[in-house]
C-alpha cells in the first residue's frame, strides 16, 4: 500500500524542534527546507476508497488550522502499483540507513503487520505499508510533524523506517470500580491513544459492567455498559486500528455479584471473592455471560481475568479442593473455561498470572496458546517470575501500571520506572506484548482524565523498549501534541505536581491521601496527635497550587485542543490546597479549649472555618461538573457523601463554638468486639448477644451494624437483615460494608434481646461493631453499642461467655463518626476500615504477635485517623 502526497512547496526553515511519540526506530533529517501543503497539493493513493477512512485524521489536523483547505485524493491503483515505486522506496531506505538490513525488516513480523516507510524526495513524500494499520501510523507520525511547525502545515523533510519491537501495546482501563466512562470519553481515550500507537484497549471488569440479557439484575445502578454502546465502541475502536477487548473474570473478583443473594449459590460463601469451582452451574453462567459478550466484543482476543481468587477452597468447594488438591482443581477450572471462550470463537485466550505461577502442574498442564500476562508494580529491574514462567513456552504479555490507584495524581516517578523496566526485561525475555493498567481502588475517586500521561507513556515504551528514554523530553513532547502548543508553562505544572510525592510535600504516602482528606478534622484531642498532624512548608504547597491555579487559567487561552485536561490540572492544586488549609486548622484546633477563647480569636476562628466550607462546597460542585463531563453519574453519590460528612463535621464545629462546649469525641462509642483468635485462620461462627429493656413506647429504633465478614442481625428471635463486611476494592462490598436496620417493627416494651451470628469465612476474627439509637415517645434516647459488656458463644446452646474487645473508633476501623438515621447515612468510615481483619487472616499464626504489636504502637502513638 502506498500514498504519495505531491506537489508539496519547499519553503524556509521552521525554527520548532521535531517531537515524535513514540520515536521511530530509524529516522533522521534530510533537509533543511520545509514541504508546505498548497491548493494544488494532492494525495495518490492505491488505498481502495473504502478505506480512506485512514486519511481522516489527517484532512481534520490541516482543517483545524485552514477551515477552508482541502486536500485532493486520487486512487491511482496501477501507475502506484508498481516496481518503480518499490526501487524508489528502497534506494531512499539505501541511501538514508545504509547500515540498515532491509532484508531483515520485510521479514519481520511487526514490520509487515504495522510497519510503514516515510520519506520525502523533491516535492513528494511517500508513505508505504504492507498493511493499513501500518498506513494509518505513517499518517499518525505525518501529523506530528505537521504539528512540530509553527503554521501546523508544513512539513520536515525526513526518513523513517518504523515499526514496533513489541506486537501488542496496551491499556487496561478500569471502568467497574464506581467510575464508568461515558461512551465518549472512551472514545477520546481510544483516538488519542491510537494517535500514539497503542493498539490494544481492555475494559476492566466487566461481569457487572455489562447488560446481561440473561441476568438482567447484573449490573443494575452500576453505569453498565448495554450492548449497543459496546458495539459502537467496538466499530469506533476498528477504525482506529485498536482491538478492543473485555477483562471478564470467571473466577475471582465476583464480590460485586455474589454480594447479591441472588447469587449465593454460585459462590463459596455470601459475598465471596470467588465462584465456587465444584459448582458445575458456575460453568452454565459463565458460557451464558461469555456468549453474551461475543456479540459485541469481536476481537479475536478475550482475557479470563483469574487473578486473586483468594477464596477458593474456603466454602462450598472446600471438600472438592482437599480431595483433588489445589493445583488440580485451578487446572481443570481453567481448561473449563478455556474450552467455552474457544466456542464462542475467541482464539487468543489472556490469563494473569498471580495464581497459577504458584503451582507448577497448571503451568504444566495449561493449554499451549494461552497468553498469560504478568502484572507486577514495583520498580524492580529484574523479575524471576518471568523466567519461571519463560519454562514453560507460554505466550507471555508484561502488565506495569501507571500506579493512579488510591491518589489524587499519579504516581509518575514510580510508573515510569515500573513501565520501563517491566517493559523492557519482558522484551528481552520474548514477551509478545505490554498492557499497561489503571485502576480505580476504593471507589475510583481518581479524576481518569489523568490517565493518559502514563498511558502514552507506556506507548513509547512499548514500541521500542530498547531506547533509553530521555524523560525531559517525553514530558515536553506529550505536553505539546496533547495541548497543541509548545509552552514551557505546562511542563512547569507537571513538575510542580510531581514534586508533591517525590518530596513527600503533604507528609503522607499517596494512597493514604483521602484517609487524611476525608477524615473527621477534629476527630482527637491530644497532644500526640497533635504533634503527628505534620504541616511543615505547607503555605509554600498553598503558593505552588496558586501558581498552577493561575497558571491553568492562563494557558486555557492558548492551548488548542484538551482544555477540560487544564482544568483538572486546576482542580488537583485546589484539592490540595484545601488538603492542606484542612490540616493545619485541625492542628490549630486540637488545643481548643472554649473558656479561655478570645471573643476576637473566637470570630477569627469562625470565619475560617466558615472559608473552609466555603471551599469545599466548591470542590464538591467542581468535582461533580469534572465527573459528570467524563462519566457516567452511577457511583458518584457514595464519594459526593464523603464530601458532604466532611462539610457537616464543619458546620458541627461552628456550632460547638458558638454554644461554648468543650470538645466531644465525634466517634462512636460502639467498641468492636470479638471472641477469641484461636481460629482466625478457620471458616468460624460466632454469637454475640445483648439484652436490654424497652419501657415505653418508642419514635424510632435504628441499628448500624458493621460484621466481618458475614452477619445477620436477629431481634428477639426474629431476623432483621444482613450484612457483609470485608476487605475488598470493588464497589458493590465498599458500598455495602456498613448496613443500617429499622428495629421498630421488632422491639417490644420488656426485655429485649439482641442478637449477632457472624460467619469468618475470609480468615480474619469475626468481630462487631455495632452502634444503635432507641428515641422514647419522652424523646429520651436509649443506645445499644458493642463493648465488654456482652456476651459470646461459638455454639448456640453452649456457654456464653463475655467477650474481648479491640477497642471503640479510631482503634481498628480508623474513626466512624455517628450515623445520621434519620437520613440512611451510615458513618463515615475509612478505606482502611476492613484492612486489620483481612490481615489477621492472611499474616501466618506465627507473626500474629506481630500485628498485635504493630496496632498497639498506632493506638499507643494516636496514628489511625
Amino acid at each position: 500500500m502506498l500514498i504519495c502526497i505531491s506537489s508539496l512547496i519547499k519553503t524556509e526553515i521552521d525554527s520548532k524542534e521535531i517531537s515524535l511519540l513514540p520515536l521511530p526506530l530509524y529516522y533522521k533529517l534530510t533537509d533543511t527546507q520545509l514541504l508546505q501543503f498548497s491548493g494544488n497539493s494532492l494525495i495518490l493513493t492505491d488505498i481502495p476508497k473504502e478505506d480512506w477512512f485512514v486519511l481522516e485524521q489527517l484532512i481534520e489536523h490541516l482543517q483545524l488550522y485552514e477551515k477552508e483547505f482541502e486536500l485532493k485524493v486520487r486512487y491511482e491503483k496501477n501507475s502506484l502499483n508498481t516496481a518503480e515505486n518499490d526501487k524508489v522506496i528502497l534506494s531512499l531506505c539505501e541511501k538514508n540507513f545504509p547500515q540498515l538490513d532491509l532484508n531483515s525488516v520485510k521479514r519481520n513480523q511487526n514490520a509487515i503487520e504495522q510497519g510503514y516507510f516515510l520519506f520525502s524526495e523533491a516535492s513528494t513524500m511517500y508513505l508505504k505499508a504492507d498493511s493499513l494499520q501500518g498506513i494509518y501510523y505513517g499518517i499518525q507520525t505525518i501529523i506530528q510533524l505537521l504539528n512540530s511547525t509553527n503554521s501546523k502545515n508544513l512539513l520536515r523533510q525526513v526518513a523513517i523506517v518504523d515499526y514496533p519491537r513489541l506486537k501488542i501495546r496496551g491499556v487496561s482501563d478500569d471502568i467497574s470500580r464506581g467510575q464508568a466512562a461515558t461512551v465518549e470519553n472512551l472514545k477520546k481515550f481510544i483516538k488519542t491513544l491510537s494517535h500514539f500507537k497503542i493498539n490494544h484497549y481492555y475494559l476492566v471488569y466487566m461481569q457487572d459492567m455489562f447488560k446481561f440479557e440473561n441476568y438482567p439484575d447484573i449490573g443494575k445502578g452500576r453505569g453498565a455498559y448495554s450492548k449497543a454502546e459496546i458495539k459502537d465502541l467496538f466499530d469506533y475502536a476498528k477504525r482506529h486500528f485498536v482491538e478492543l477487548i473485555p477483562i471478564f473474570q470467571t473466577i475471582g473478583h465476583w464480590e460485586n455479584i455474589l454480594h447479591d443473594e441472588n447469587f449465593w449459590d454460585y459462590g463459596e460463601f455470601p459475598g465471596s471473592n470467588s465462584l465456587n469451582i465444584a459448582n458445575e452451574q458456575i460453568y452454565t453462567l459463565l458460557d451464558n455471560m461469555i456468549g453474551e459478550l461475543h456479540e459485541v466484543f469481536k476481537s479475536e482476543y478475550f482475557h479470563i481475568g483469574a487473578d486473586e481468587s483468594w477464596d477458593v477452597g474456603k466454602g462450598a468447594s472446600k471438600a472438592y479442593v482437599e480431595k483433588v488438591g489445589i493445583s488440580q482443581a485451578y487446572l481443570k477450572h481453567y481448561k473449563k473455561v478455556h474450552e467455552i471462550v474457544k466456542k464462542h470463537g475467541y482464539t487468543k485466550i489472556i490469563i494473569y498470572h498471580d495464581i497459577l505461577y504458584k503451582h507448577k502442574e497448571v503451568l504444566e498442564g495449561l493449554p499451549e496458546d494461552i497468553i498469560i500476562m504478568y502484572w507486577k508494580y514495583n520498580t524492580k529491574d529484574k523479575h524471576p517470575i518471568v523466567d519461571k514462567i519463560k519454562e514453560f513456552k507460554l505466550p507471555l504479555v508484561v502488565s506495569p501500571s501507571i500506579i493512579d490507584y488510591n491518589r489524587i495524581f499519579p504516581s509518575f516517578l514510580r510508573s515510569e520506572k515500573n513501565i520501563t523496566n517491566l517493559i523492557k526485561y519482558g522484551y528481552e525475555n520474548g514477551a509478545i506484548g505490554e498492557i499497561t493498567s489503571s485502576w480505580g481502588d476504593f471507589n475510583n475517586k481518581e479524576i481518569r482524565e489523568n490517565r493518559i500521561y502514563g498511558f502514552i507513556y507506556s506507548a513509547q515504551i512499548g514500541w521500542d523498549p530498547v531506547r533509553e528514554m530521555n524523560f525531559l523530553i517525553f514530558w515536553k513532547s506529550v505536553l505539546f501534541h496533547f495541548f497543541g502548543i509548545d509552552d514551557s508553562r505546562l511542563l512547569k505544572v507537571i513538575k510542580i505536581l510531581r514534586t508533591v510525592e517525590a518530596s513527600n510535600r503533604l507528609h503522607t504516602r499517596q494512597t493514604f491521601y483521602y484517609n487524611h482528606f476525608f477524615s473527621h478534622p477534629y476527630n482527637k484531642k491530644s497532644k500526640i496527635h497533635r504533634k503527628n498532624l505534620k504541616t511543615s512548608k505547607f503555605d509554600a504547597v498553598i503558593k505552588d497550587m496558586d501558581d498552577i491555579i493561575t497558571t491553568c487559567k492562563e494557558l486555557e487561552l492558548d492551548v488548542l485542543m484538551n482544555e477540560e485536561n487544564l482544568q483538572v490540572f486546576a482542580f488537583i492544586a485546589k484539592h490540595i490546597k484545601f488538603y492542606c488549609k484542612k490540616r493545619i486548622n485541625s492542628k490549630k484546633l486540637v488545643a481548643y479549649n472554649p473558656k479561655r477563647l478570645k471573643i476576637s480569636l473566637k470570630t477569627q476562628i469562625i470565619e475560617e472555618i466558615k472559608n473552609l466550607i466555603q471551599d469545599l462546597t466548591s470542590l464538591l460542585d467542581e468535582y461533580e461538573s469534572i465527573w459528570m463531563s467524563t462519566a457516567k453519574k452511577d457511583g458518584f453519590e457514595a464519594i459526593k457523601i464523603k464530601y458532604l460528612w466532611l462539610i457537616e463535621f464543619y458546620r458541627e464545629k461552628i456550632e460547638e463554638i458558638n454554644s461554648r462546649r468543650e470538645w466531644i469525641n465525634p466517634n462512636l462509642p460502639s467498641e468492636t468486639i470479638y471472641l477469641d483468635s484461636k481460629k482466625k485462620h478457620q471458616v468460624d461462627t460466632v454469637f454475640f448477644k445483648k439484652t436490654f429493656k424497652i419501657q415505653e413506647e418508642i419514635k424510632s429504633a435504628y441499628v448500624q451494624v458493621i460484621g466481618w465478614n458475614f452477619a445477620k442481625l436477629s431481634l428477639n428471635n426474629k431476623l432483621v437483615g444482613h450484612v457483609i463486611t470485608r476487605q475488598s476494592l470493588n464497589y458493590v462490598v465498599l458500598k455495602n460494608n456498613i448496613q443500617i436496620f429499622d428495629l421498630k417493627d421488632y422491639i417490644r416494651k420488656g426485655e429485649n434481646i439482641i442478637l449477632i451470628e457472624t460467619m469468618q469465612y475470609a480468615g480474619g476474627v469475626g468481630s462487631v461493631n455495632i452502634y444503635g439509637e432507641i428515641k422514647l415517645k419522652s424523646d429520651r434516647i436509649i443506645k445499644i453499642y458493642t463493648d465488654k459488656s456482652w456476651f459470646g458463644t461459638r455454639e448456640f446452646n453452649g456457654q456464653w461467655r463475655k467477650v474481648k474487645s479491640f477497642g471503640s473508633p479510631p482503634k481498628v476501623t480508623g474513626g466512624l463518626c455517628y450515623p445520621n438515621f434519620e437520613l440512611n447515612r451510615h458513618s463515615l468510615q475509612s478505606d482502611m476500615m476492613t484492612s486489620f481483619n483481612a490481615l489477621i487472616g492472611r499474616i501466618p499464626r506465627k507473626f500474629y504477635w506481630v500485628l498485635k504489636l504493630v496496632m498497639k504502637l498506632f493506638n499507643r502513638y494516636d496514628i489511625l485517623e
